[in-house]
C-alpha cells in the first residue's frame, strides 16, 4: 500500500511497529495526519444536524415532548472519576430514544477500561483505543457493561468527561492531540470493520458537548452546546443518526455493503472446499463472519449492470483514517443472486481480488491505468493483473448529482474573491472563532511534502450558516466536507471511492514457500513493471504489499505487480522501445511521460524509496527509481525471513535498521546509500549462493548505475533489461537452489533488549 513521502509507515509493513521507538513514530504520525484536517463547522447546531448528518426526517413534536425535565441532572462527575457516573448517563441517553421505534433504538453501553484493538487480527496493531461508551446498532440490544467489547457490534462511540477544560478541540498541547487522537483511532476501526463512508462521535465536556463526523478526507465538529438546556440536540443527533436518507440502517453505512451471515459464511466455505483452496477454511466462522458482500458496477458506464461479490479474506489494509484506505480481499462472486438462466459452468464462483480505495480527486482513477494495460496481449502479458470489474463510484455518482441539479452552497451563493487570511497559531488541532465569528482554516494540502511544516497560513471558510431546506442530500461516495466548509479551492482534498475487481489472486512476498518461488515473482513483477511502462504507464509505488506471490499455479507468471493508484501515465501509447541496451538513459523518456493533469511528485512506501527520491524532494520521479524499489523489496524481505550472517547487536537487535530507516528523508537516503557503496555490509544468506549472488549483484548494479564516479566509462543506465538479466542468470543456476520443502520463510522477531542491571547486582 503506498502512502506519501510525509506520511507514516502503512500496516502493510511485516511487523514494522514493533519497537517502542516505531511506536513512537507512529503516534507522532497521528499527530502529523490530524493536523490541519479537524476544522470546526460554522453552521449552528440545528443547521449543523441537517447538513451532515443526512436524513429523510426529523422526531415528531411527540416524541420531542417526552424529554424528561432535568434530563442529565444525577451525572455530576468528578474529573478522573467519570466512570462511576456512566450508569446516570446511560440512562439519560436511553430516555431521549425511549420513544423511538424499536427497530430504530440504540443500546449505550459503558466501555471504560476496556481495550478494543483493529477489528481484524491479522492485520491487528497497536493502535487500540479505550471508548467511554459504545452505541450499539438500531435495534441491536448489548450488555450495559461491555466486557469483551468488538467494533462488529458497534456503531459509534462516546467520550464523557468530567469539565470543559478536556475539550481538545480549538486547543494546543499534546494532551489535546492525544485526546483526538482517541477518537480518530475509533472512528478509523470502525470504518475498516463495517465499511462506512463516514463516521459519527461524540464527545461531552462538563456540560458541553460536541458532535464529530469523520470521513476519510477530514473531521467536521460541530459547535460546543449546552446539552442540559438543549437535550433535543441530541435527541434529533440519534433521530437523523437512525434514520439515514441512503439506507435502512445508520448514517454512514453504505447501501452497497452488507455483513455476512452465518449462511453466507457456510457457502463460502462450500466453495472453497470444492476449489480445494486452504486459505480460510481453517478459519473459524466467527472470522469469516468478518466478511461482507459488495455490489459493484460492472464498469463505469451509468447503466452498468451490477454485480455481487463476498469478500472473505482480507489480504491487506492501508489502516490510516485520512487517506486512500486501501482494502485488498479474497473474494468470489455471489452466483447465488444471479437468474438460473444465466448459469452455465463457466459462471460458477472463481477467486478474485477485490480493492477498494478513496483516491485524491485530483488523481487519474486506477481504473485509467488498467484501460491503458489493457493493450498489452494477453499471449505476453506477464507480472500484471487484469481488471474484470468496477468503476470510479464518486465520480460517477458525482456526475448524475449534478445532472440531477445537485449544487454546493458556494457554487450559486459565495463571491470567492471575498476570502480573507486572518493569522492563526500553528499547532492547534481544529480553527478558532475570530472576532467577527468566522473560522480560520488551513490551505489544501495539493502535493504535501515530506518536510512540510503543520500550517504556514490559514484561510476564512467562505460557507455560511445553510438552511436545511435549501440543500439537496450529497453524494455518499465523494467526500464533500471540503467542498462544504471552504468552496471549489479546497476540492484537492476531497476523495473519490473507487472499487475494482481483478484476476489475479496473491499472497505476501514474507508468504513465500521457497526463495526461488520468492524471486521468480518479483522477476516476474519487473517483467510485469516492464510492459506497463512500454505502453506508458510508469507504477510509482513498487513495494512489499504491491508485489505478489501468484496463487494461480496454472497461471504463467508466479509473481505480479498491483495497485496502480499512485501511478503517471503518458498521453498516448508510446512507440516501442528497445530496452535491451544497457547504456540508453530510461530518463530520455521521461519528457514523454505524464500529461499536463498528472502529478509528478515524489512519492511511494517509504521504506522501499529510492535512496535519491529520499535525498532530493523535487526530484521527478522516473523508472529507475522504480526499479531501484524492486531491491529493497527484495532485501527487506531476505533481511527479515531468512537465516543470514549480516551482524545484529543488542543495541540494535533488527537486521533491516542497518538499511532502512524512518522519519528524516536526508538520514533515511544517507542510510540507503551507505548500505550501497560499504562493503563491510555485505551478507550472505545460509545454504543460499544464487540468492546470496544476486542480491550482491542487484546492489553492485545500482551502485554502477547511480552511484559510481563520472569518469568510470561507458556510462550504464538502471534498465528493466540490465535488471531481469540479473535474475534469470540466478534463476537458471536450478542445482544451487536450496530444496523447497526447507527453505520456507523464518519468522521474524526482535530480539528484546537486555534489562539494565539492578543497582543491588554487582
Amino acid at each position: 500500500m503506498s502512502i506519501s513521502t510525509s506520511s507514516i509507515c502503512g500496516s502493510s509493513w511485516d511487523s514494522a511497529a514493533d519497537t517502542e521507538q516505531d511506536s513512537k513514530l507512529v503516534q507522532q504520525g497521528w499527530g502529523r495526519e490530524l493536523t490541519d484536517r479537524v476544522n470546526q463547522a460554522p453552521e449552528d447546531l440545528e443547521d449543523y444536524l441537517a447538513v451532515y448528518v443526512q436524513s429523510h426526517s426529523d422526531p415528531s413534536e411527540d416524541i420531542k415532548a417526552n424529554i424528561k425535565p432535568n434530563l442529565f441532572d444525577k451525572w455530576t462527575p468528578a474529573k478522573g472519576k467519570e466512570a462511576v457516573m456512566y450508569n446516570h448517563l446511560i440512562d439519560a441517553f436511553e430516555a431521549l430514544v425511549e420513544h423511538f421505534p424499536k427497530d430504530r433504538r440504540l443500546t449505550f453501553c459503558d466501555c471504560a477500561g476496556q481495550k478494543i484493538s483493529f477489528p481484524f487480527k491479522d492485520h491487528a496493531d497497536h493502535h487500540e483505543t479505550k471508548p467511554d461508551l459504545v452505541v450499539s446498532f438500531p435495534g441491536k440490544a448489548l450488555p450495559r457493561k461491555q466486557t469483551n467489547p468488538t467494533w462488529w457490534t458497534v456503531s459509534m462511540v462516546m467520550e464523557a468527561k468530567a469539565t470543559e477544560e478536556q475539550d481538545p478541540f480549538g486547543k494546543q498541547g499534546q494532551v489535546h492531540v492525544d485526546t483526538v487522537t482517541q477518537l480518530a483511532i475509533s472512528a478509523r476501526n470502525l470504518f475498516f470493520a463495517h465499511g462506512f463512508y463516514c463516521v459519527f462521535v461524540v464527545g461531552l465536556y462538563g456540560h458541553s458537548a460536541r458532535i464529530v463526523r469523520f470521513d476519510h478526507s477530514s473531521a467536521i465538529v460541530s459547535k460546543r452546546f449546552d446539552y442540559r438546556n438543549r437535550p433535543d440536540i441530541l435527541q434529533r443527533f440519534f433521530w437523523r443518526l437512525v434514520h439515514p436518507i441512503d439506507g435502512d440502517t445508520i448514517a454512514g453505512c453504505d447501501p452497497a455493503v452488507h455483513p455476512l451471515n452465518p449462511p453466507d459464511v457456510q457457502w463460502v466455505r462450500n466453495q472453497l472446499k470444492k476449489m480445494e483452496w486452504g486459505i480460510a477454511i481453517s478459519e473459524s466462522s466467527d472470522e469469516l463472519l468478518k466478511g461482507r458482500k459488495v455490489t459493484v458496477p460492472e464498469s463505469d458506464a451509468r447503466d452498468a449492470a451490477t454485480r455481487t461479490f463476498v469478500l472473505f479474506d482480507l489480504i491487506d489494509v492501508n489502516a490510516r483514517l485520512f487517506s486512500r484506505a486501501t482494502m485488498v480481499w479474497m473474494a468470489m462472486e455471489d452466483t447465488r443472486e444471479r437468474p438460473l438462466d444465466q448459469i452455465s459452468e463457466d459462471s460458477f464462483p472463481k477467486l478474485v481480488v477485490f480493492k477498494e480505495a478513496w483516491r485524491q480527486v485530483i488523481r487519474r482513477p486506477e481504473s485509467d491505468f488498467y484501460e491503458r494495460l489493457s493493450k498489452i496481449s494477453d499471449d505476453v502479458r506477464t507480472g500484471l493483473p487484469k481488471k474484470l470489474f468496477g468503476a470510479d463510484l464518486g465520480k460517477r455518482e458525482m456526475e448524475v448529482w449534478k445532472a440531477t441539479g445537485g449544487r454546493f452552497p458556494h457554487e450559486t451563493d459565495i463571491n470567492q474573491d471575498s476570502v480573507k487570511r486572518p493569522s492563526f497559531a500553528d499547532g492547534a488541532m481544529v480553527p478558532t472563532t475570530n472576532a467577527d465569528d468566522t473560522q480560520s482554516v488551513p490551505p489544501p494540502d495539493v502535493t504535501p511534502t515530506p518536510n512540510a511544516s503543520a500550517t504556514s497560513e490559514r484561510l476564512q471558510p467562505t460557507t455560511p450558516a445553510v438552511s436545511a431546506s435549501s440543500l439537496l442530500p450529497y453524494p455518499l461516495y465523494q467526500t464533500h466536507s471540503w467542498r462544504l466548509l471552504f468552496g471549489d479551492k479546497y476540492v484537492a482534498r476531497e476523495r473519490s471511492l473507487v472499487r475494482l475487481v481483478v484476476n489475479a489472486v496473491g499472497r505476501p512476498l514474507k508468504c513465500f514457500r521457497s526463495t526461488r518461488e520468492l524471486v521468480e515473482a518479483v522477476r516476474d513483477a519487473i517483467e510485469g513493471h516492464r510492459e506497463a511502462w512500454e505502453v506508458g504507464v510508469l507504477h510509482r509505488d513498487v513495494s512489499t504489499g504491491n508485489v505478489l506471490i501468484s496463487e494461480r499455479p496454472e497461471e504463467r507468471l508466479r509473481g505480479f505487480l498491483h495497485d496502480f493508484d499512485f501511478s503517471s501515465m503518458t498521453k498516448d501509447t508510446p512507440p516501442p522501445l528497445d530496452s535491451s541496451d544497457t547504456l540508453t538513459d530510461p530518463r530520455l523518456r521521461m519528457a514523454e511521460a505524464g500529461g499536463d493533469d498528472d502529478l509528478k511528485e515524489r512519492t511511494g512506501t517509504y521504506h522501499c524509496m529510492s535512496y535519491y527520491l529520499l535525498e532530493n524532494e523535487d526530484t521527478i520521479h522516473s523508472v529507475e527509481h522504480d526499479l531501484e524499489s524492486f531491491y529493497w523489496v527484495l532485501l527487506w524481505i531476505v533481511l527479515r525471513h531468512t537465516k543470514h550472517d549480516l551482524k545484529v547487536t543488542e543495541d540494535e537487535p533488527d537486521p533491516c535498521n542497518t538499511a532502512f530507516r524512518f522519519g528524516n528523508d536526508q538520514e533515511a537516503g544517507m542510510i540507503k546509500r551507505a548500505w550501497l557503496t560499504t562493503d563491510q555490509l555485505l551478507f550472505t544468506v545460509e545454504g543460499n549462493r544464487p540468492l546470496t549472488d544476486l542480491m550482491h549483484a542487484f546492489r553492485m548494479l545500482i551502485w554502477r548505475t547511480s552511484l559510481a564516479p563520472p569518469f568510470m566509462l561507458p556510462r550504464e543506465y538502471l534498465t528493466h533489461a540490465a535488471v531481469l538479466k540479473l535474475f534469470d542468470e540466478s534463476l537458471a543456476r536450478t542445482a544451487e537452489w536450496p530444496d523447497a520443502s526447507m527453505d520456507g520463510p523464518k519468522p521474524f522477531q526482535v530480539r528484546a533488549k537486555p534489562a539494565p542491571p539492578r543497582l543491588d547486582q554487582p
